[in-house]
């Protein structure tokens, strides 16, 4: 009778923590996926409050771009995954606040934000990206010596994918500015619709890349699910099947002929690899940036 009360009592001291018999099974939903999921609860349900009180656009980004920096520290500390997904995302977050400030609402938001109702599910909606998104950090291990290929091919892609975005917007931002009226059309833009998407989910298959050494193949496969959760995000943001994208291009720049003929000549997302890395290579040096 005294064995199965002495394996209670092991038992117990192991669930609370006890020194001398602490388990080392790792699993996969406890640690950093719960505090990923806490990180952007709170952030995000912070969005949605101000969404609510405030009839502004300007934090939308600010908050659900910015929260993937607290969320990638506070669910791996300092690693070279951290320092990369904060890199990207106070870029992006500044960047999107700045451009809220100067250029006012976000038209393809502007309904479903005027509705209670509204706001909740597009907070909503931010929490399960933001979370689904962070997986390839959140799953990974911590930074060692395996997989150097892996890594250095990783980071390779996340450089690649960020330089990409970071081109993109600033390219259209200065189109923009400098009084064009029509649809942007230069450097990275000739070669895909969303040249900026298309390099969000570039840096983040490079995150998953960089962080696979670390990963078994079960964490592998549930990590796949954000770049393959970003693809039909975005394939359904371009179009129109999620957001009025579409419908507002069409309707700014729909009597231009050149406007189809982009439609019809451009890839929506995915650019060829000649002309994006052609394209890349100009804009970082100055070329095909427009008038």
């Amino acid at each position: 009778m005294l064995l199965p009360a002495r394996r209670l009592l092991v038992s117990a001291q192991a669930i609370r923590g006890g020194a001398r018999y602490k388990s080392t099974t790792p699993t996969m939903v406890a640690g950093p996926l719960a505090t990923s999921a806490k990180v952007f609860g709170g952030l995000n349900a912070a969005g949605l409050a101000i969404s609510l009180a405030a009839d502004t656009h300007v934090h939308l980004d600010l908050i659900g771009t910015g929260a993937f920096a607290a969320a990638a520290a506070a669910t791996r500390g300092r690693t070279a995954s951290t320092y990369m997904v904060g890199a990207w995302s106070a870029r992006l977050a500044g960047f999107l606040f700045y451009r809220a400030l100067t250029g006012g609402k976000d038209l393809r938001l502007e309904d479903t934000l005027s509705t209670a109702a509204g706001c909740a599910s597009f907070w909503t909606v931010s929490f399960a990206w933001c979370w689904l998104t962070l997986l390839p950090h959140a799953l990974g291990g911590a930074d060692s010596k395996r997989g150097p290929w892996l890594r250095r091919g990783g980071a390779a892609l996340f450089a690649l994918g960020l330089a990409t975005e970071v081109l993109a917007d600033a390219q259209k931002f200065y189109f923009k500015r400098s009084g064009n009226k029509g649809f942007c059309d230069v450097g990275l833009w000739a070669t895909s619709q969303h040249p900026n998407w298309f390099g969000n989910l570039a840096l983040w298959t490079g995150v998953l890349v960089y962080n696979a050494p670390g990963m078994s193949l079960k964490r592998f496969a549930f990590a796949a699910v954000s770049p393959l959760a970003l693809g039909a995000l975005f394939a359904g943001q371009a179009t129109g099947a999620m957001t009025p994208t579409v419908e507002l291009a069409q309707k700014r720049y729909g009597a231009d002929p050149r406007f189809a003929a982009y439609l019809r000549d451009v890839p929506l997302i995915v650019p060829s690899v000649f002309a994006w890395a052609a394209a890349l290579v100009k804009g970082c040096v100055g070329i095909g940036w427009g008038k």
